[in-house]
């Protein structure tokens, strides 16, 4: 027991900012002695939903690109992968200076499988938004879909606006939230096939006949080249903006 505390306390320090949820099923005898370098917290049994740790879990906190595991979820639910979508003026105009994108080109046609590597890996802020357009209708009507899933999963103070996090004072959510939405879509093979990838290169299209887009994972845990690397991770997804701070929902 104490390898599996000192294990937990390493890795607390490395999550830092806002969410954590890990496939773990063992409890914390005392959390006198984790630190955790973060204003907000969450660490959650994924199999039985028990909470282990937790810091001002339900306040209100800008969810940034982990909002993308909603769009993924809605994707994988009402298409197939093998589904196309095309890439429309505003999903490659809409999205401000320095926000991720896939360079994804007007007009392209792509797979949803293709897509996700997108949205999930670099965290491209255009992918969401094709995929946003093609299920909704535009990104008011996603939004719309998104926040009756957030309902539907449980979560009570979340608050969507666009389905990849750009910030905006009216979408939000909390550690306790986007740990119900991780749990729910870690349930999903598929989803856990893309968020536990470390790269994957999107091939060329009519529209973009070179393989330089080559997407890796945002996520430091899992890129066994970084100094954060903890073997033993499956995902989720990281997110970042000024006003969020750093975000890490795994």
């Amino acid at each position: 027991m104490m390898n599996r505390k000192k294990l937990m306390t390493s890795f607390l320090l490395v999550i830092i900012i806002m969410p954590i949820f890990l496939p773990i099923s063992f409890s914390l005898a005392s959390t006198d002695d984790v630190y955790v370098d973060a204003p907000v917290a969450l660490l959650m049994d994924s199999a039985s939903g028990k909470i282990l740790y937790e810091r001002e879990a339900k306040a209100k906190r800008f969810p940034a690109s982990t909002t993308k595991i909603m769009t993924a979820i809605l994707a994988l639910e009402n298409r197939n992968l093998t589904d196309t979508a095309t890439v429309s003026e505003n999903a490659v105009s809409s999205i401000p200076y320095s926000y991720t994108i896939a360079n994804l080109q007007i007009g392209e046609v792509l797979t949803y499988e293709k897509l996700l590597f997108a949205l999930l890996l670099p965290s491209a802020n255009d992918a969401a938004i094709v995929i946003a357009e093609d299920i909704g209708g535009s990104v008011e009507g996603f939004s719309d879909k998104m926040n009756t899933k957030a309902r539907e999963i449980g979560c009570e103070n979340t608050h969507f606006v666009n389905p990849n996090g750009i910030h905006h004072e009216e979408h939000y959510s909390t550690a306790y939230d986007l740990a119900l939405i991780g749990r729910y879509a870690m349930k999903n093979e598929l989803f856990r096939k893309f968020v536990s990838t470390p790269q994957y290169t999107l091939p060329a299209t009519e529209k973009y006949d070179k393989e330089d887009r080559i997407f890796t994972t945002t996520n430091r845990l899992m890129n066994p080249s970084s100094s954060n690397y903890y073997s033993y991770t499956t995902g989720i997804k990281t997110g970042y903006t000024d006003p969020a701070r750093k975000l890490y929902c795994c």
